[in-house]
């Protein structure tokens, strides 16, 4: 009896684990000088679900957060618990576009698969430069733009260590939880529609089949998890 229920406790992690996102957010535009305030908050989008810190599983809490300047500096920014999400600031000193970044490893393997989470967010100040996701995180998502205008779609890329990668899973999620799944062509390309004004968040997984060890336990699986919000107006 304790071997079944410790199987059904492994198996209700494993799917809590993978239903679950991490993902920052903070204000499109910045100021020069001025402090810019972070969030980063694990939990389900879709359904307005913001995970008390508290209760984040395996070693979440232990993220890091990164700040990449126009310049390619590449900085960590302190974050601490606040309630449901995890919080932290930085002042960005000069115009361009401000890159924010995780990238994660979830110490526990679930169900013969280890998960990697990664996160980020664009910061404009002032005049726009180049964006910076595509070298930020090994699983990339890459918006056309930042901040989508009118009744157009909205395209994206999807880059696994700045290659386009075919086949991926996407989901948009506006801010009332209206899911929209499709996956990326041949050339890591895809595009969507959006239904309402809001931040929209974007999700994309890809699961490579390549067995190893990690902390001591053994796995079939490695899950990439990436999400990156944008911000739609109407």
């Amino acid at each position: 009896m304790k071997k079944i229920t410790l199987s059904i406790a492994l198996m209700l992690c494993a799917f809590l684990a993978s239903a679950h996102a991490v993902w920052i957010e903070t204000a499109l535009k910045g100021t020069k000088n001025k402090s810019q305030d972070v969030r980063v908050y694990l939990g389900e989008y879709a359904e307005n679900q913001r995970d008390s810190v508290s209760h984040w599983f395996s070693n979440l809490k232990d993220v890091k957060l990164y700040v990449t300047a126009p310049d390619g500096k590449r900085e960590e920014i302190a974050i601490k618990e606040n309630g449901n999400h995890l919080a932290g600031n930085f002042t960005p000193a000069t115009d361009g576009n401000y890159t924010l970044s995780i990238s994660h490893t979830v110490e526990t393997i679930y169900g013969e698969t280890k998960i990697e989470y990664y996160a980020t967010a664009t910061v404009i100040v002032g005049k726009e430069t180049p964006s910076q996701l595509s070298a930020s995180t090994a699983l990339a998502v890459v918006p056309a733009v930042e901040e989508a205008k009118g009744q157009g779609t909205v395209g994206l890329t999807v880059l696994r260590d700045k290659q386009p990668l075919a086949a991926a899973k996407i989901e948009a999620i506006s801010p009332d939880g209206w899911v929209k799944e499709f996956k990326s062509n041949d050339k890591g390309e895809a595009s969507f529609a959006p239904l309402q004004s809001g931040q929209y968040l974007l999700e994309v997984s890809a699961n490579e089949k390549t067995p190893g060890t990690h902390n001591g336990k053994s796995y079939k699986t490695v899950a990439h998890i990436v999400t990156h919000c944008i911000n739609v107006k109407k």
